[in-house]
């Protein structure tokens, strides 16, 4: 955690953690016009803890042909980043409890963030209690026997799942 994490506001009420998948969606449901806004609002707070993201979204996203909007945001974001990436430990206790939530045939050749951001938002949740803590994803369709969604992989380790459309909606209702 950074120096930052002594003031009396952190940690937030409210974490979310954001998935790849919901950063690539925002793209379609808010009008260009509007992402600037909202996305200087995301860093906002990353910079407070209410936004995190693990390093392997960064990455997931990077990996795109064209940067854009929130391949741009993410590589601001990332230094602000307030909470710790997960632990080698909690990945494996995901992994123990939805070992399908990676599709190790379609991924061998890179790191995926899925894990990641479960064991993120669940270490969030597990060193402040009162903390109330949400994956922002689209990933809400399990694809069995290959692969498990992240709702579900969520859902198994007690963790709520919002929508993209959620978390705008949150964000665009003042968050503060």
């Amino acid at each position: 955690m950074s120096p930052r994490s002594s003031d009396d506001t952190f940690p937030p009420s409210l974490v979310t953690v954001i998935d790849t998948s919901a950063l690539i969606e925002f793209k379609r449901i808010v009008k260009i016009d509007h992402q600037w806004d909202l996305l200087a609002s995301m860093r906002e707070l990353v910079d407070s803890g209410a936004v995190a993201f693990p390093r392997q979204v960064a990455k997931e996203l990077a990996q795109g042909q064209h940067p854009d909007a929130p391949g741009a945001w993410i590589a601001s974001a990332k230094g602000l980043m307030r909470h710790p990436q997960p632990t080698e430990e909690t990945l494996v206790k995901v992994l123990a409890v939805a070992p399908q939530l990676i599709d190790y045939e379609t991924t061998a050749d890179r790191e995926v963030a899925d894990p990641y951001v479960v064991a993120m938002a669940y270490e969030v949740a597990a060193v402040d209690a009162g903390c109330r803590v949400v994956v922002v994803t689209t990933d809400i369709v399990d694809r069995l026997p290959a692969k498990l969604s992240l709702r579900t992989a969520c859902q198994r380790m007690g963790i709520e799942v919002w929508s993209p459309a959620d978390f705008i909606g949150w964000l665009e209702g003042g968050w503060a």
